[in-house]
């Protein structure tokens, strides 16, 4: 019976560990995008400092996602990449459809 247990155990358990890692890296991403986008905005001018902080933290929020992820050098560093890529057109989604710019920030969240 214990033989049996243990595997079912574990297969039950593996999907949810998949899963919880998935999850982990689409908040990480989406921090990242969101840390891009504001701080294109940012630099534009169009935002302050402390609404900066605000939008980004709220947008997290609002997805039920951990905002502690905001301050990860690796989130950190993949959304200033994303605010490099962006350049002067804060709202161009087709960055992040370039394939191997979503490798790059892949390997960086990871």
């Amino acid at each position: 019976m214990r033989r049996l247990l243990i595997p079912l155990i574990a297969a039950l358990a593996l999907p949810t560990a998949v899963s919880a890692e998935s999850s982990m890296m689409t908040q990480k991403a989406y921090g990242a995008s969101i840390l891009g986008a504001n701080l294109c905005f940012l630099r534009q001018g169009k935002l302050t400092k402390q609404s900066f902080v605000l939008n980004v933290e709220n947008l997290m929020l609002k997805k039920g996602y951990d905002i502690d992820l905001l301050y990860k050098d690796n989130v950190r560093k993949a959304g200033k990449l994303i605010a490099n890529k962006l350049g002067n057109n804060c709202t161009n989604q087709r960055v992040l459809q370039e394939e191997s710019f979503v490798i790059q920030i892949t390997e960086i969240l990871m």
